[in-house]
């Protein structure tokens, strides 16, 4: 919010004969702010490695120019008053509004727009652009009606991409240049959805949301966030625990990073990733690799612990800390704020504080010793997280780490830690026999065997009457080829679906694959990297598990011995939505001393919850004790079984038919 913006990077397609060219892809606005600006392959919505993360800088001049370096090792061309000059690595060159960047010769065209000129201009440009370069010569009518669908996504995200007004008063052009598209009454069906949904209700703190994707229509950005949205304020300490790290694209993303005296690093990168991680890292940071004893194991848990003047900042999702993640899929994301808890205050008998002391105690990075202003000198280890009160919590965690597990232990991790939580609930009399979702976007090599198994556990728990809730039947969620090939990705999104035809064509499967359908939340081509567990009846739900869990035995466990001995190869965490009595308090925020979204509720009340999803129609003044939560949950509920033509998506197959950008799958070979 601090930053001035001095103009903008935007797309310029030039195509011959109306066939699509590599400059026609649908790469973002890029604002331009006063100071450095670093533009590269995390820019582009397909992945193109000619492109270096760091391609260009750009430093603005006071006359309103861009100097511009090139900083990878491949050329630029600079087109600029009817002249074409090519600028070689370390080169610097000057562009003026109106100038066009080919970030590669010929490929990647971007036009600069100055600040004081982008309102006249820089709507007409890509709503010309637009209209131009994206006709695709398919005759399919399905893929015709798709690439409409792409058409007028990109026009209406045109509205939604910058924070600033400026973007805002580009909307009724765009708007002219999408009901010219609109021969399919694909923007009524836009309106139709974006009024089936009403604003998420923040009244209680189960505060699970979407990410913003970058290229769909505004409305369904609402009430999704950033990693900025996340890490704010005066963060004092923070543990980020994830997979993959791209440090750069990190530290562009979130700059207020920079300023956090202590960062430790929880990450599974090896090779020459981790070397790269090593080099980029800032000098104050200390990164770990938990350990992992059983072969064939990762560290997948994607967690964020940002300690805070007033307290703690707990956050558990589901993407990598790379741009295509934060960007282009569908994710999830959840955070609770908790205070610091009392000087007498030594209760140890909170579900959610001991979930997260036992699993920070597997991850055994190399104790650290730092002075807080709150709490003086302290060592940062596992037991320092119990200087908090999370007594408020309204989720359980569900966390998995590598090991054998018996006895005691081996309720405390995966698909058994699951089975040890639900049994301890009361569920309403409707989800007896209720059905089950998996829904992922990695599935390992699995048997009969276990997924009878996993679904014993997914079923555990009690009726309102006593009875058990018996045993669920199971749907995966699952893209199709067809949905891989047309997302705003097209088949560059199936490199995070990674799944081998070997897993995914197992004949016993076929019973459970079901369509990824996301149009409530406008999420249809925004590929799932998401993974989320739910039973439901209709639009109620019984419970909701937002995981790093994919659908494998190495990331829940599978039971040996006879059903005495648990084997888990990684980590992972979730976390566990269930219906709750709560009493009802003031929101507690470590970043907004004035927040609290339970003025309208009489303070020390108790309250019980209700999980349902968003398209969830019921009357909510039938029962007022009771409070309404609305999962944003991101697929079609219930799910729609796989129809004869579809096929489910395995990485490792050839695809021949064109995807959106007229690419095949795989790129080369």
């Amino acid at each position: 919010s601090s930053q001035v913006r001095v103009g903008t990077l935007v797309p310029f397609v030039e195509g011959k004969s109306g066939s699509p060219s590599a400059s026609s892809l649908p790469m973002p606005s890029i604002p331009i702010f006063k100071g450095s600006n670093v533009v590269g392959r995390s820019n582009l919505v397909a992945v193109d490695k000619r492109v270096s993360r760091k391609h260009l800088s750009l430093r603005a001049l006071p006359d309103g120019s861009l100097e511009v370096v090139v900083e990878g090792p491949n050329p630029i061309v600079v087109r600029s008053e009817g002249q074409r000059r090519k600028v070689c690595a370390q080169q610097r060159a000057k562009i003026m509004h109106d100038d066009v960047l080919e970030l590669i010769p010929g490929e990647y065209f971007m036009k600069y727009v100055n600040m004081s000129d982008e309102r006249k201009s820089s709507t007409s440009v890509e709503s010309h652009d637009l209209k131009k370069g994206k006709r695709h010569s398919e005759e399919d009518s399905v893929v015709a009606k798709r690439n409409r669908q792409v058409m007028e996504d990109e026009a209406l995200a045109r509205t939604s991409q910058g924070n600033d007004e400026s973007f805002a008063e580009e909307s009724t052009s765009v708007t002219e240049v999408v009901s010219s598209l609109d021969s399919a009454g694909s923007s009524e069906r836009n309106k139709e959805r974006t009024h089936s949904v009403g604003p998420l209700k923040d009244v209680l703190p189960l505060t699970f949301r979407l990410m913003r994707v970058q290229g769909l229509p505004s409305w369904t950005n609402t009430s999704t966030v950033t990693i900025p949205d996340v890490i704010q304020g005066e963060v004092l300490l923070a543990v980020l625990s994830n997979y993959m790290v791209d440090m750069d694209w990190l530290l562009t993303a979130c700059p207020s990073l920079r300023k956090v005296p202590h960062v430790l690093v929880l990450h599974g990168e090896d090779g020459a990733s981790l070397e790269r991680l090593k080099k980029t890292k800032p000098a104050n940071w200390i990164l770990h690799k938990p350990p992992l004893p059983i072969s064939f194991g990762t560290h997948h848990s994607k967690a964020m612990l940002l300690v805070y003047p007033q307290g703690i900042r707990v956050v558990v999702h589901t993407a990598n800390l790379i741009h295509v993640d934060w960007n282009n899929k569908s994710q999830g994301l959840w955070t609770q704020d908790f205070p610091w808890k009392k000087a007498n205050d030594t209760s140890t008998n909170i579900g959610f504080e001991n979930d997260l002391v036992d699993y920070l105690r597997a991850l055994k990075w190399p104790e650290f010793r730092v002075n807080l202003p709150v709490a003086g000198d302290v060592n940062i280890n596992a037991a320092f997280f119990r200087k908090f009160d999370y007594s408020s919590s309204t989720v359980r965690l569900i966390g998995s780490v590598p090991g054998y597990h018996v006895g005691p232990n081996m309720k405390k991790w995966g698909h058994m830690k699951l089975r040890s939580v639900l049994e301890e609930c009361v569920f309403e009399k409707q989800f007896c026999k209720s059905p089950l979702i998996y829904q992922f976007s990695s599935l390992g090599s699995l048997d009969e065997k276990w997924m009878s198994e996993f679904a014993c556990s997914l079923s555990a728990g009690k009726a309102d009457d006593g009875s058990q809730l018996g045993i669920g039947k199971p749907l995966i969620v699952w893209p199709t080829v067809e949905d891989v090939r047309c997302s705003i990705e097209g088949y560059a999104a199936g490199s995070c679906i990674p799944s081998p035809q070997k897993n995914v064509e197992k004949d016993f499967l076929r019973k459970y694959w079901s369509r990824w359908k996301a149009d409530h939340v406008g999420r249809c081509r925004a590929m799932p990297h998401i993974k989320t567990f739910t039973r439901y009846n209709g639009q109620n739900i019984a419970w909701f598990l937002l995981t790093s869990s994919n659908l494998s035995k190495a990331a829940w466990g599978a039971l040996q011995k006879n059903n005495t001995q648990l084997m888990i190869r990684s980590y992972e965490l979730g976390v566990l939505f269930l219906p709750k009595t709560l009493q009802s308090v003031p929101q507690f925020s470590c970043t907004d001393k004035s927040r609290s979204n339970l003025d309208k509720l009489a303070l020390g009340k108790n309250i019980k919850t209700k999980l349902v999803t968003l398209c969830w129609k019921g009357d909510e003044e039938k029962d007022p004790s009771a409070e309404v939560v609305r999962l944003p949950v991101p697929y079609q509920v219930p799910p729609q079984l796989y129809g004869p033509e579809d096929v489910p998506w395995s990485w490792d197959r050839r695809y021949t038919k064109k995807d959106v950008y007229g690419s095949v799958w795989p790129r080369h070979g």
